[in-house]
């Protein structure tokens, strides 16, 4: 079968490349699943470009990948919530990526039953976005019906998911976007745009419950300025929080390393009396089918920017890191 593999760090056209690989090795527990969409996260490019090399190390050549929808064509022994024929949708774990590939294997645990409702390819696009999205802002900020939260950039792949599930959960949305991008992210649920190049947001004072920085860097620290004492920031893009190190099980000299380099966001937090929450998201089956219903239900639709053939992945790579997309960037891997 056909895969994408990363071949070293850096640029992407010169460290990745399609090659025909042996078929997935099915384990205990796992279920083989018949890939036909994939999309495209920031995690991924930024992987092959060595961005996170702090965090994991890999061995090349190594897959790559984390969302997918597909259809089982097997089943290893002990798994028996799926059946072959079934169609599913999935986020890898950080420890077994590969999606990008005509067949993957993982553990059924991180599998759910696609939404009834959408094709592969919007399916493809939901499941690393809306677990991040659901972790960070339920099981973390916790979030509640009538709160006020602010999202960065809601035209990107976990904005335009964000915004529609906070309106899920009852919350007031705020948003930064371009004002060519303000009238289709209102669209979405947001109940005000602010356009970043006609507008500044930081005017709007500490009035959110919740800040979601999709950005890092300053914004960041600006959103201290915005969130009111006892809120949350939650954050997929600045420092690690306290408990990061012990996620990704570092060791004393890189958990030491993380603390200093998290310290003044910490420091800024504790001032303004909030919490901050920086976290790698976890592949979860349960928390999928969540958020399956409120797919089916019609609360949240699927955003796609663009559909890439799998044997142009690297060009959907290309576009998808120049972080201008509007949604996700789907990898269709049957024509």
């Amino acid at each position: 079968m056909k895969a994408l593999l990363m071949t070293g760090y850096g640029p992407l056209a010169d460290n990745l490349r399609i090659e025909d690989v042996p078929p997935p090795r099915v384990r205990d527990g796992d279920v083989l699943i018949d890939v036909r969409a994939a999309s495209i996260n920031p995690i991924d490019f930024k992987m092959v470009q060595g961005k996170l090399r702090r965090i994991q190390k890999h061995v090349f050549p190594a897959p790559v990948g984390f969302d997918a929808s597909g259809v089982i064509i097997g089943r290893g022994r002990g798994a028996t919530r799926f059946f072959i024929g079934d169609e599913v949708y999935v986020r890898a774990d950080r420890n077994r990526t590969g999606t990008f590939a005509q067949q993957v294997s993982l553990e059924e645990r991180w599998v759910s039953a696609k939404p009834a409702s959408m094709t592969h390819e919007e399916a493809a696009s939901i499941p690393l976005v809306g677990l991040t999205t659901v972790q960070g802002l339920t099981d973390r900020a916790r979030a509640a019906a009538g709160q006020r939260i602010l999202i960065h950039a809601g035209s990107g792949g976990v904005g335009t998911f964000a915004i529609q599930y906070a309106k899920a959960l009852g919350l007031h949305v705020a948003t930064t976007t371009s004002s060519g991008n303000a009238e289709w992210v209102a669209a979405l649920g947001a109940d005000e745009v602010i356009a970043y190049d006609k507008a500044d947001y930081k005017t709007l004072g500490r009035v959110f419950d919740i800040v979601y920085d999709t950005l890092g860097g300053q914004f960041t620290m600006d959103a201290f300025d915005m969130v009111k004492p006892g809120g949350a920031v939650v954050s997929i893009a600045g420092v690690p929080d306290r408990d990061f190190p012990k996620q990704v099980k570092a060791g004393f000299a890189k958990g030491l390393a993380m603390r200093m380099m998290s310290r003044k966001v910490l420091a800024r937090a504790d001032r303004v009396g909030a919490q901050y929450f920086r976290f790698l998201t976890e592949s979860d089956g349960a928390q999928l089918s969540d958020i399956g219903r409120l797919i089916d239900e019609g609360r949240i639709r699927a955003v796609i920017d663009s559909t890439y053939p799998f044997e142009n992945i690297i060009a959907a790579m290309q576009h998808a890191a120049e972080g201008r997309a509007k949604g996700k960037v789907i990898v269709r891997m049957k024509k």
